[in-house]
């Protein structure tokens, strides 16, 4: 009883704070009376929203010019239709737990957990986009079924056998040692588990210091054959390898298209905001001729973490059969 009357008093000190800071703000006298009254005759509510909401995380300004080119919440061309298709592609059960790095922003998480009713675990290595897509999952309570934690590409060291399901967004296009993140990909995946890793591939060219200028890091582009090598020395198993290049350009030219229109929706484009928007749209045009010309490409390959039976049968040594003979057996 004493913990209720306590909860309810911390309740009501929040309103009334609340509505001392209102007065505030409106420049006028905070009756106390009246603000106590009016809280009486309000029905109860045992949920603290009403009373004390969270403040909404500042958006920055390069998150909202990538908001404005890309669409709500990405940072990269794409769409709901596009993303909701990965779950099917993993064939992860819907009681397991999947992995999703490199979503950038919220849209690409929302459009799988959409499709994928099971538990995400999401990666992310921009430190800039962590807590606009932490917001993101937020406000669209899925935070109790999806978890954000910022990673070290680099460094990072995942739970062995624990994912059902990996969905890795250019990760590769972008760290340093491909041999370590391709080696904690086969070991974070349950045996038989599959995960789909899209990113850039192609022979590097000066061109790319233009082309990637507004990345959150220095690119790491490799040959096509290079990424298959690091994915075939750790034991994945290649299932698909597919050219996804025309699909990524013709998003990418819809977005463009729909910029007019969506700077006139735009509410209140800062200065930095126009300024970043500037600069990505600069980029994008050198890196939409590398894509349009196959100087650059947009690669999806799936792989499998080779099942235990399978695991097992690569360990056992091939027992050798017993030399013939003509002798007569005794």
């Amino acid at each position: 009883m004493a913990a209720a009357l306590k909860a309810l008093f911390d309740k009501r000190q929040m309103a009334l704070t609340k509505a001392k800071l209102r007065a505030w703000w409106e420049g006028v006298e905070f009756d106390e009376a009246a603000a106590l009254e009016a809280m009486s005759a309000e029905p109860a509510n045992d949920s603290d929203a009403d009373l004390f909401e969270e403040p909404e995380t500042p958006v920055p300004s390069r998150m909202k010019a990538l908001s404005i080119l890309w669409g709500a919440n990405r940072l990269r061309p794409g769409d709901d239709a596009a993303d909701g298709l990965t779950p099917a592609r993993l064939g992860a059960p819907e009681t397991g737990v999947v992995a999703v790095s490199g979503a950038g922003l919220s849209g690409p998480l929302l459009a799988f957990a959409e499709k994928f009713p099971g538990q995400i675990e999401a990666f992310e290595w921009r430190e800039e986009s962590i807590e606009v897509q932490r917001a993101g999952v937020r406000k669209a309570k899925l935070d109790g079924r999806i978890t954000v934690t910022r990673i070290d590409l680099e460094a990072h060291v995942f739970k062995a056998d624990h994912f059902d399901g990996l969905w890795s967004v250019d990760d590769f296009a972008y760290v340093g040692f491909p041999p370590h993140l391709a080696q904690q990909v086969f070991k974070m995946l349950k045996p038989g588990a599959c995960a789909v890793v899209e990113c850039y591939v192609g022979l590097k060219t000066p061109e790319f210091a233009t082309a990637f200028a507004s990345s959150f890091a220095e690119p790491q582009i490799r040959a096509h054959g290079d990424v298959l090598q690091s994915f075939a020395d750790v034991g994945l198993v290649l299932e698909a390898d597919e050219d996804v290049t025309d699909e990524f350009l013709g998003m990418a030219r819809d977005s463009f298209k729909r910029l007019g229109e969506s700077l006139s929706k735009a509410d209140g484009l800062d200065v930095a905001a126009a300024r970043e928007l500037a600069w990505e749209a600069e980029a994008w045009r050198t890196r939409l001729k590398l894509l349009t010309h196959r100087r650059l490409e947009r690669r999806r390959f799936i792989l499998r973490k080779p099942g235990a039976d399978a695991a097992a049968s690569a360990e056992t040594p091939v027992q050798a059969e017993p030399e013939k003979t003509n002798e007569p057996a005794a």
